[in-house]
């Protein structure tokens, strides 16, 4: 029965789709209850989606009940046996600064992997009309390996809400804007469209960088590359001894040594303004970016 819901074969439905085939099994409890039994197979890192694969094979264990004989759950050749679980312990709960620092994440993320977001939408509109039920919308982020966060999700729906009865996304629309870290549409028609970059740094509750910090960044960048030419130094290796893992970020403090090595001047504040333009979610800096 949950199957029926699962198209994509992933091992997950929605929340609602989940308590809806309990409720035509006849399996009944209080809230309480419920909840507490969402939250131990919600693995995805939100708080949408159920892993019911997990939750039909610890009712229907083998041991238990049916032995290995003919009832027993026919899906291995699906799923993996022995996947591990992620408790509800662990459910994703990154809260974005606006809809604008989701969408510059996923800029970044599809940069990053040369996805097309569009290709895992298109197939459920069938009529091209660039509408599609938020369900669908929820089974092509998965698809896509696009792992968000309640909150994450909710912001998008609500701002790409389309204008029709029902929960609706305007996945056209969405897929444009994310689109935009590769292409602009309708660039061929016209060749006044601006051609500034999309942005692909998302902040997530840190505070965003104000002119005070640009100023000082611009100016520890000239005081920088005043050294790295003079001195025709390799500034990325520097770096890269205090990165062991070629993650492409360092500390604060790793960032301001090496600075510090090379001989360039850099106080607290300079270091302070660089983690607020260029630091991620963790508080380390992207290197890269600041080269």
């Amino acid at each position: 029965m949950f199957q029926d819901f699962d198209i994509t074969k992933n091992q997950h439905v929605t929340k609602h789709q989940f308590l809806r085939t309990l409720g035509q099994l006849g399996v009944t409890a209080n809230e309480n209850i419920l909840n507490t039994l969402l939250k131990a197979y919600m693995d995805r890192g939100n708080v949408d989606e159920v892993n019911y694969f997990d939750f039909c094979n610890d009712i229907d264990s083998p041991e238990q009940l049916f032995g290995v004989g003919r009832g027993y759950n026919h899906s291995f050749e699906y799923y993996p046996k022995n996947r591990p679980r992620i408790t509800g312990i662990d459910i994703k709960k990154d809260i974005p600064n606006d809809v604008e620092d989701i969408l510059a994440k996923l800029r970044q993320q599809c940069k990053e992997q040369r996805i097309r977001i569009a290709e895992f939408f298109r197939d459920f509109d069938k009529l091209r009309s660039g509408y599609i039920t938020e369900a669908q919308f929820r089974i092509g982020l998965n698809m896509g390996k696009i792992v968000l966060s309640g909150n994450e999700f909710s912001q998008l729906t609500e701002h790409f809400q389309a204008p029709k009865e029902g929960a609706h996304i305007l996945w056209r629309d969405f897929c444009d804007n994310v689109d935009q870290v590769f292409t602009k549409k309708g660039l061929e028609k016209s060749v006044d469209i601006p051609l500034d970059d999309a942005r692909t740094v998302s902040f997530y509750g840190k505070k965003e960088p104000d002119g005070n910090d640009q100023q000082r960044v611009a100016n520890l960048q000239i005081r920088f590359k005043s050294l790295i030419v003079r001195e025709r130094l390799d500034a990325k290796s520097f770096f890269q001894d205090q990165d062991r893992h070629n993650h492409f970020k360092v500390s604060p403090k790793q960032f301001k040594q090496t600075v510090t090595l090379l001989g360039v001047e850099i106080n607290d504040a300079d270091t302070q303004s660089v983690v607020n333009v260029y630091a991620n979610k963790l508080g380390d800096i992207e290197y890269l970016r600041f080269l």
